[in-house]
């Protein structure tokens, strides 16, 4: 089935282009990582192409076909190191499975996967879209409890586009700023997420309140704001989960964040998060697996209770720039730090350099062996887009 929707993808590329009613862009990118966890622990070397398509085809003043594939092909001893990787690498948390690892070996795998497939209608102020998409209700920059449908991760930093659903939306605009939308989808699991969202502007705030069932587990009620104070990005958003069978979950919890940013005439730009987890652990008792591994959801935005998000980003020139990032989980002495250093080359490609490093409070397993609670990463990125 997957090869049939390669072709068939392609073959609607073809056509589309013949027509001269098409759009396609995408890039290449090399990117070679070396990364350790624990004080002694073995170097992982990979080296990931990859390579991403992305398609319109506008079939006609209403409807609109879309196409996003990523294809990646991944050499390195995290291949053999990690049992599973490359089933872990072409993970499908859609109803479909859009993901095809073609190719596995003792030191290299290869997979492509649809994270885009769909079609829009759009008449007058309706617009209903059908198929994987991403759904971005999200306000805020590195925690999103609004985002019900589509979890990314803030250190997944290769990964701009972030996952899609498979999903309807139907959004009905109310006026320039305002809209009515309702969204459905189905999970892997076959689990259904339905939530309604109102999102309007008032007082120079956009202001969006929602409500709905998450994954047929959780009602859910929420809200988010973006807007500005003292010529700065001020924004925020927060989720309340009820369980629906109180007996098997009897706890209600809330997710919230809160953000801002300010921009210098120097170019330095500065932003500050905080986020709320009533889902979060009181300690890391599994060490920072449980970050690096988390199974991410909104109810699972990060492994502590509590997180502190801060950056700075500093145009040295026009085309270099510098950051550096850091957050702190208060539970187990969490800290991350991350410097990046961004290159263009020209209008098309770009070179990155980033760095990662993690560390927390020492904790033991059940027979008393310490855990791995530090780890560090380098990575370089060159891109080219077209």
């Amino acid at each position: 089935m997957r090869r049939c929707l390669i072709l068939l993808i392609f073959g609607a590329s073809f056509l589309a282009h013949a027509q001269e009613q098409w759009m396609m862009k995408g890039y290449v990118k090399g990117l070679s990582a070396m990364q350790t966890l624990g004080d002694e622990g073995e170097i992982a070397l990979e080296n990931t192409l990859h390579n991403r398509f992305d398609v319109n085809w506008y079939m006609s003043d209403k409807f609109t076909f879309t196409v996003g594939m990523r294809n990646r092909i991944i050499v390195g001893n995290n291949v053999t190191l990690i049992p599973g990787y490359g089933d872990y690498i072409a993970r499908d948390n859609g109803y479909f499975d859009l993901s095809w690892l073609w190719a596995e070996t003792d030191s290299w795998i290869g997979v492509t996967q649809l994270d885009r497939l769909m079609l829009d209608f759009t008449t007058g102020n309706l617009q209903i879209t059908l198929g994987r998409q991403r759904i971005n209700w999200g306000q805020t920059f590195v925690w999103n409890p609004n985002d019900l449908f589509n979890t990314y991760s803030y250190f997944d930093f290769d990964y701009e586009e972030r996952p899609g659903s498979d999903a309807l939306r139907i959004q009905y605009y109310l006026g320039m700023s305002s809209k009515l939308e309702l969204s459905t989808s189905l999970n892997s699991d076959k689990k259904l997420t339905s939530v309604g969202l109102y999102r309007f502007n008032t007082g120079g705030y956009d202001l969006q309140f929602l409500g709905g069932i998450y994954t047929e587990t959780d009602y859910v009620l929420g809200g988010g704001w973006s807007g500005s104070i003292k010529g700065g990005g001020f924004s925020g958003e927060i989720t309340y989960f009820h369980p629906m069978d109180r007996e098997e979950d009897p706890d209600s919890e809330v997710t919230a964040t809160i953000h801002y940013d300010y921009t210098f005439r120097s170019s330095l730009n500065l932003q500050f998060e905080a986020l709320y987890n009533g889902f979060g652990q009181e300690d890391l008792a599994s060490g920072i697996g449980d970050l690096v591994f988390q199974d991410l959801s909104p109810k699972n935005l990060f492994p502590t209770q509590l997180a502190f998000f801060g950056s700075g980003a500093y145009d040295v020139t026009p085309l270099f720039r510098v950051m550096l990032a850091g957050i702190y989980g208060p539970e187990g002495n969490f800290y991350y730090v991350g410097p990046t250093l961004i290159y263009s080359l020209s209008n098309t490609m770009e070179l990155t350099g980033v760095g990662q490093f993690y560390s927390s409070d020492e904790v033991f397993d059940e027979n008393g062996e310490p855990l791995i609670t530090t780890g560090a990463a380098l990575f370089v990125r060159f891109k080219w887009s077209f």
